[in-house]
Order: structure tokens, then sequence, then C-alpha cells
């Protein structure tokens, strides 16, 4: 069986990208631990060592890293728009070998033995490898694909 379609690497492709991705990565809740880390050092840098300078940079750090968190999303999607593969028409292939998506500026094959797991969302389709996460929209494939996908996955 082989299966190719096209299309477009616009922004409400990325936002769903980020979207249904999102749940199943590293980046889905905020670092505590590091958190904790500047400010303890930065109240330490303040009250005990008497570095007002270092000890509000350490605190600003945390801040910093808030804001990079709650602005995640936007960020991601922004990177993603002035990369050069925003707005151009992207093919992707599916059959007996795996994935294989190429776009004018970049391709990526993934093989069916690389990929670990195969996660179903309500949007599309995770494909987790050792190389990390694709996404692929359930708006670009068939019925007849989505299952095949299935079949392949439970093997």
């Amino acid at each position: 069986m082989s299966f190719s379609t096209t299309y477009t690497l616009d922004k409400p492709y990325f936002y769903e990208c980020f979207d249904e991705s999102l749940p199943y990565s590293a980046q889905a809740k905020p670092k505590y631990a590091l958190l904790v880390l500047l400010i303890s050092l930065g109240l330490i840098a303040i009250y005990a060592m008497n570095k007002h300078y270092l000890g509000n940079f350490l605190i600003l750090a945390a801040v910093l890293e808030c804001v990079a968190f709650y602005y995640r999303r936007p960020w991601w999607v922004t990177r993603q728009m002035l990369s050069r593969a925003s707005g151009s028409e992207a093919r992707l292939t599916i059959d007996e070998s795996g994935f294989k998506s190429e776009n004018p500026h970049k391709s990526y094959q993934l093989a069916w033995q690389d990929i670990d797991e195969v996660i179903f969302t309500v949007r599309g389709i995770i494909l987790k490898s050792r190389r990390g996460m694709q996404y692929v929209s359930n708006s670009v494939l068939n019925d007849e694909i989505i299952e095949y996908i299935k079949k392949r996955a439970t093997k």
C-alpha cells in the first residue's frame, strides 16, 4: 500500500502541530526545579552574600523562564513561520517502508522499525522515535490510511 498527499506549511498547521504535540513533550510542564534553584540562589546572593546585582540577575532569569514558558506557543509558531519552509507545499508519502515528508527546503524519512510509539490524538498522529516527534494531521489523511497506520502500529 502506498499513500501520498500534499499540504501547506502555514500558521494554522503549525498551531495544530504544537497543540497536539505539547501534552506528549518534555515542555508540557514548567521547569520547577530550575525556578526554585534560581530564586533560592538569587535570595542567597542578596541576603547572605550582599551581592544585589547577582541576586537580581538570578531572580530576573527565573522571571524570564516563566515568561518563556507562558509564551512558548506563539514563540514556537513564530520561529516556524520565519523558517524557509513556511508557506511551502509539503509532500507526505506513507508506504511499506514508513513515512517520508519533503518540502523544497527539508525532508525527513522515518522507517516503521524506527518508530517507538504511535500516538493517536483527536486531530492527528504523533510518531515518536529516538530522533524526536513528528506530527501528521488527520486533515491530510483519509480513513483508509489511518486504519493502515493503526494496524502497523500494533505490530
